[in-house]
């Protein structure tokens, strides 16, 4: 794999900038200013979204104003979602937009690896084993030698004090990166993409967490800096921690919505590795931090030119001076630092004289062939002159000259071809199938936060003799009454797509279930015949369907009733387009959009694939199951798959306790951390148990719970889980009814489960309950309160920890048998 370093700089930042119609204010063009007159750079490196620090993001952004950086393992796809029902990929997504819209306040860039987040780790050892230490060193390595960083600030320890074994890993990795990034004889392949680099420096941003006397040990050695990032910036109207805490508070899918800071706020720093800092000096004494670093003194002189004689009250007079430091950069070897600065320096030039660039159309989604009509806008509202050479897509030129000037708006409409062979806009590290790291073989890609746009174009504009380009994406333009004017990305999709509407189809005995399928169209009307690929053992009526959709947005449902023959295993039924009136592409695929206000709408292609399970399932007298939603989660959905009446239980049915037609009710998880009217109706559900109901409620948080009366009898949450899948599964009470009725629960059920067994197990609890499995991982104690039980009344209430969230998406069958026993508490055949 070889790529030019002009190109994997290039294109790594080809998205990062023209993002248009952003506009500045004087005060923020200034600070653009300062921060284009440095040459320093700080790398943050921590294992999750949200593991930074962004008050020190913040800190040098702002006020340092040196390039920086945070390097995140992964993509937090193991993790929870507070606000929605994703997980795995989809909340991978989520998290990473979100990431990118914390930068976007705090002002620094965004990095990853391949490593994909498994979930809870106890040990950087495991956290390896799973990885593959090599694999995500030599991401880290690349990427700093991709940044170049003169300065690497770690999140935690490289110990267990740490907490998780993802957060040890990642300053393992660093302390081992710092070194192994200048060395050619590490990772040598990387060499044609990037050059080896030394850091100076690695320290550790250590915490009261860590050292309890932090303060007084930081005052009495020279191991420690401290940093008061509370220091308040006049020009930004805010403090840094307070920029941060802004920045901090985009995490919403992980619930970090942060108080805004006044005052001091002292960060630390440890040595590490590298140049240590004399006492009493700072993170950055000794680096070049100046143009004159880049031997490049004739374009800091003019930057400081352009500082000096900055006239708020007019800032396009600021722009000549940066396109006579335009023309001096052309001149320049293209080194990442020259590529880098000459694209702000681009950036800043267009704002400075208050340019606005929209590139809209109204679809967010367009198609292999089709012609995407956009409009490109553009106003120069000053008189200082600017003239639009051309735009260029696809090498072709689909602008000629125009003078921009006097705030006139430039509009024209252009036709905008799309190849029958374009990429799909697939988010790059899920183009193929994945375990426990994302495969990337593509240096321009790796380590990117997301795609380069789909549809874009390169316009080129000349300022007082200096030509210059910014790459503009296509963007959908939605006016929206309630919320004014919405972007998002405009992606290359399939001509069809085809949802199933779950994961899982459940075959329990031999009756046949119904696979349902959402047939969208995105292109011009389409007609043909679909047909259901089944796995060995199964069959289905009708074998295939015709299909005939109107143009783009237009929908319908198909339906195939599936069953399980005899001897049938489980397996992957496909789609496929067996007549076509148009050309596909193959293999069908489905589409999830992932939509929240607070990031671009987002979406992943893959396979139309459903997983085809036959369990040997049965569910008592259960029929009707309440469900009482939670922030989200699927698992309503899944018992519907299993052959389960799902109702939703509303605000009203909680207050009025009109319970009493629900044979079970199922509280979905975190619902007590984001409720607060379960504590107020946890009395009727209480009432519902005690004439004879079964109330299950799913694992909840310890911190921020709304209510501490959940059920009938106390217990406490704790942060206790069992993160191995595979961990044995010692039946305590194995005569318990819950073990054997309507299922008989064996050890064949705890095979196959997914990322854990379960998570924030209950401790504490009353006499009354029964713990009924106990499980651990390596070298911890049991954990005995994933699955408690308490009668009350004639009925029984129930809390677990176990992931049914995680298992019942991923058709694991033992999952769904313990789940109906569950439910079936109260109608246990009386032999049990």
């Amino acid at each position: 794999m070889r790529i030019s370093l002009t190109a994997i700089f290039a294109l790594s930042l080809s998205w990062l900038f023209g993002q248009f119609p952003t506009t500045y204010t004087s005060s923020e063009l200034y600070h653009q200013l300062e921060k284009l007159n440095t040459g320093a750079s700080v790398l943050y490196l921590a294992a999750h979204p949200d593991d930074e620090n962004t008050r020190l993001i913040s800190y040098f952004e702002n006020k340092q104003h040196v390039r920086t950086a945070y390097m995140s393992l992964t993509r937090g796809d193991g993790g929870q979602n507070l606000i929605g029902t994703e997980i795995g990929p989809g909340i991978g997504i989520l998290r990473t937009q979100e990431l990118l819209a914390a930068r976007k306040i705090d002002g620094g860039e965004q990095f990853f690896s391949r490593a994909v987040d498994f979930g809870y780790s106890k040990s950087a050892e495991e956290t390896f084993e799973k990885w593959g230490k090599e694999n995500i060193l030599a991401d880290v390595v690349f990427i700093i030698r991709k940044f170049r960083p003169d300065v690497i600030i770690t999140r935690f320890p490289p110990s267990n004090y740490a907490g998780h074994g993802h957060h040890e890993a990642s300053a393992v990795l660093a302390e081992e990166a710092f070194d192994l990034a200048a060395d050619p004889d590490a990772f040598p392949e990387q060499l044609s993409a990037v050059e080896v680099w030394q850091p100076k420096r690695l320290y550790f941003n250590t915490s009261s967490w860590w050292i309890k006397d932090l303060e007084e040990q930081a005052k009495n050695s020279d191991e420690f800096l401290t940093i008061d990032v509370g220091e308040y910036n006049s020009l930004l109207g805010e403090s840094y921690a307070q920029i941060a805490s802004r920045s901090r508070s985009q995490h919403q899918s992980q619930g970090f919505g942060t108080d805004f800071p006044y005052g001091t706020n002292i960060e630390y720093i440890k040595y590490v590795k590298g140049d240590k800092v004399i006492p009493g000096g700072e993170i950055l004494d000794g680096i070049g931090n100046d143009w004159s670093r880049y031997d490049a003194s004739d374009i800091g002189s003019l930057i400081d030119e352009a500082i000096k004689n900055f006239d708020p009250l007019n800032p396009s007079a600021t722009a000549g001076t940066l396109a006579k430091a335009g023309k001096i950069m052309n001149s320049k070897k293209k080194t990442p630092f020259f590529i880098q600065k000459q694209k702000e320096l681009n950036d800043l030039l267009l704002h400075m004289l208050g340019v606005s660039i929209e590139f809209n159309t109204d679809k967010m989604l367009v198609v292999p062939g089709q012609d995407v009509f956009a409009r490109i806008d553009i106003v120069n509202p000053g008189a200082s002159s600017l003239t639009l050479k051309k735009a260029v897509y696809q090498n072709k030129e689909i602008l000629g000259e125009a003078n921009l000037v006097n705030n006139v708006l430039f509009s024209e409409e252009v036709k905008l071809h799309l190849e029958e062979n374009a990429e799909l806009s697939n988010p790059y590290w899920l183009n193929e199938p994945f375990e426990n790291i994302y495969l990337v073989n593509d240096y321009s890609l790796l380590g990117n936060p997301q795609n380069a746009p789909s549809v874009f174009a390169d316009l080129f504009f000349e300022k007082d003799g200096y030509t210059f380009s910014v790459n503009v994406p296509v963007k959908e333009k939605i006016i929206d009454p309630a919320k004014a004017v919405i972007f998002n990305p405009t992606y290359i999709v399939p001509r069809v797509t085809f949802n199933f509407s779950e994961n899982v189809n459940i075959a329990a005995g031999n009756d046949y279930r119904t696979v349902q399928i959402t047939a969208t169209n995105h292109g011009e009307a389409f007609s043909g015949e679909v047909q259901l690929n089944l796995p060995k053992g199964w069959e289905a009526a009708p074998t295939s369907v015709s299909l005939d959709l109107e143009g783009a947005g237009n929908a319908k449902i198909i339906n195939f009733d599936v069953r399980a023959i005899a001897g049938a295993q489980s397996g992957k039924a496909s789609l496929s387009v067996i007549k076509s009136d148009k050309t596909l592409r193959k293999p069908a695929m489905s589409l999830e959009i992932i939509d929240y206000d607070h990031i671009p709408a987002q979406i992943i292609l893959k396979p139309a694939i459903i997983d085809l399970v036959p369990i040997d399932l049965k569910t008592g007298d259960v029929q009707l199951v309440g469900y009482i939603d939670g922030p989200g989660d699927d698992v309503a959905k899944y018992l519907g798959a299993a052959g389960y009446k799902v109702e939703h239980i509303n605000a009203d049915d909680l207050r009025s306790g009109n319970l009493s037609r629900f044979d079970a009710i199922v509280t979905g998880i975190r619902a007590f951390n984001t409720r607060d009217d379960l504590g107020f109706d946890n009395d009727n559900l209480n009432a519902y148990v005690e004439a004879g109901g079964i109330w299950l409620v799913q694992y909840n948080t310890n911190r921020g719970l709304k209510s501490d009366k959940i059920g009938p009898y106390p217990f406490t949450i704790t942060r206790e889980r069992v993160t191995d899948e595979n961990a044995v599964a010692s039946m305590l009470l194995p005569d318990h009814a819950l073990m054997n009725y309507p299922n008989k629960i064996t050890q064949a059920d705890f095979d196959n489960w997914v990322q854990e067994r379960g998570l924030y197990f209950a401790a504490d609890w009353d006499p009354k309950f029964q713990a009924l499995i106990s499980w651990n991982d390596s070298g911890e104690p049991a954990r005995d309160g994933g699955l408690i039980v308490a009668p009350h009344g004639s009925g029984y209430f129930v809390y677990s920890g176990i992931s049914f969230f995680r298992q019942l998406p991923a058709g694991v069958p033992g999952a769904y048998r313990l789940l109906a026993n569950i439910l079936a508490l109260g109608s246990q055949d009386p032999k049990n």
